[in-house]
């Protein structure tokens, strides 16, 4: 009896379980759909949405939510849902009407067309359709946001970058209005807004559709409690051997707190010396500066090289060592040599007479620092007719300290009036040039005196004659 009672009670089971079994694996269900609105127009890119009347005509049950998509639709994302959840069975009691949605999210690139869509749910099937009225093929998505800090005040330069996994596909910095509006391939991304200063902001799954703005509105980033900017107005500097070249800096806090900043310098050659200064013509150096949270000073940093310092490249490092971290910027200095050429002769004033030639030694120096003069040229400027040359005409190089002296010959015109008279010499050099300007006195012919003494002389003595005899009559 007792095994009669445990026979039965297992077909009872069995037999209350088989319907429960079938609507599990949605047995068929006698049902009609109904869609009042089963063409919809939209843009490529756009969400086509469907509400589905389900009536089951027969007993009460769950079913499958099926869809069969055709052509053209690679890319798109098509799903069932119930208020805002994604659902994929329903559950139908007898005789009674239950409504679903199907929704259709097209890709960008979809081309202008109608795409039938065609939806099985129980027995009962229907067909709808969209119609995509404008392509955005080729075009790309538009992520939009607005970076603030927690106070509200924008955050310029702020890196905003859109990755897939690890690989970053696109990226920007904020305006100076903490905006951004970055175009994109579609997909779903993650993004990242960082900047120095501040905590990073992260967001997943950000999905941006082709033709399309996806806006993050506004994403704050936290202040770190300490932290610092430096701003370098020329870190790549030019100065001649014999200058002290100043490096102007500007050192922010940008932290929370309260900070004190340790000043050095690295890399220095020897025999080199560096000093931090708070304004450019100071004397006083200091070691370490104080700033309050949100404040900025500025820094002057001297560099004096030796003298006896090489024209060349020379690097170094700024460091500025906070609460919480040290902070270096790399500095560079190139020295170049200082050209300064001048001549000399002992006398800027010569005297001639009308028919001789004159000549006279000039002295070519290199007076700079550092650099060597390379192809020395010498030019004479005379007045028309005059004839001026040099010997030599030109010096291959002179180093910082060395002289060349030349021979000049200078001869005027024959028949030439006396006078005063200019002579220039013009002397050029790679890296330099200037002029040195003399004056030349011709006179006339020393014999020209003498004859006209002798003139006078004779007068003097035909008087005397004449006197003498003629004189007592």
């Amino acid at each position: 009896m007792t095994g009669k009672r445990y026979i039965l009670a297992l077909l009872l089971v069995m037999a209350l379980a088989v319907p429960g079994a079938a609507a599990i694996q949605g047995g068929t269900l006698q049902t009609d759909i109904r869609c009042d609105f089963p063409g919809e127009l939209i843009e490529a890119g756009d969400t086509a949405v469907f509400d589905l009347a389900v009536t089951n005509r027969g007993e009460t049950g769950t079913c499958l939510l099926n869809f069969w998509t055709f052509r053209g639709t690679d890319g798109w994302k098509i799903r069932f849902e119930a208020g805002d959840r994604e659902v994929y069975r329903m559950l139908i009691p007898a005789g009674e009407t239950k409504t679903v949605r199907l929704v259709a999210e097209t890709s960008g690139h979809a081309a202008v067309g109608e795409y039938p869509l065609r939806v099985g749910i129980g027995e009962g099937t229907i067909w709808v359709y969209v119609q995509v009225t404008k392509t955005h093929e080729g075009e790309v998505g538009t992520l939009e946001a607005t970076v603030v800090d927690k106070e509200g005040n924008v955050v310029k330069g702020a890196d905003v970058g859109l990755y897939d996994g690890s690989t970053r596909v696109e990226g920007m910095l904020t305006t100076a209005e903490g905006k951004v509006s970055i175009g994109a391939p579609m997909g779903t991304y993650t993004v990242n807004v960082a900047k120095p200063g501040y905590r990073s902001w992260k967001k997943e799954g950000v999905e941006v559709r082709i033709g399309r703005t996806t806006n993050l509105g506004i994403v704050p980033l936290e202040k770190e409690n300490f932290f610092a900017e430096i701003r370098v107005k020329s870190p790549s500097r030019m100065a001649a051997i014999g200058t002290n070249p100043q490096y102007e800096m500007t050192l922010k806090n940008a932290g929370r707190n309260d900070d004190t900043y340790a000043l050095s310098v690295e890399g220095l050659p020897e025999q080199w010396y560096a000093r931090f200064k708070e304004s450019r013509d100071a004397t006083e150096e200091v070691s370490e500066i104080y700033i309050p949270a949100g404040e900025e000073k500025p820094l002057y940093l001297d560099l004096i090289p030796p003298y006896s310092v090489d024209v060349g490249e020379y690097n170094f490092t700024a460091v500025i060592d906070s609460s919480a971290r040290q902070y270096e910027e790399n500095l560079t200095l190139r020295l170049r040599g200082s050209y300064t050429m001048r001549t000399y002769v002992k006398s800027y004033r010569h005297e001639i007479n009308r028919g001789d030639t004159l000549t006279f030694d000039m002295t070519v120096s290199n007076a700079g620092v550092g650099g060597a003069l390379t192809r020395i040229g010498i030019n004479m400027s005379a007045p028309e007719g005059w004839r001026a040359n040099v010997d030599p005409a030109s010096v291959a190089s002179l180093e910082p300290g060395e002289r060349a002296t030349v021979r000049v010959t200078v001869v005027p015109p024959a028949d030439i009036v006396a006078g005063e008279y200019k002579v220039v010499a013009l002397v050029k050099s790679d890296q330099a040039e200037g002029e040195d300007e003399f004056r030349i006195v011709v006179k006339e012919q020393s014999y020209v005196a003498i004859l006209g003494l002798l003139v006078m002389v004779g007068v003097a003595a035909g008087l005397w004659y004449m006197f003498r005899r003629y004189g007592r009559r």
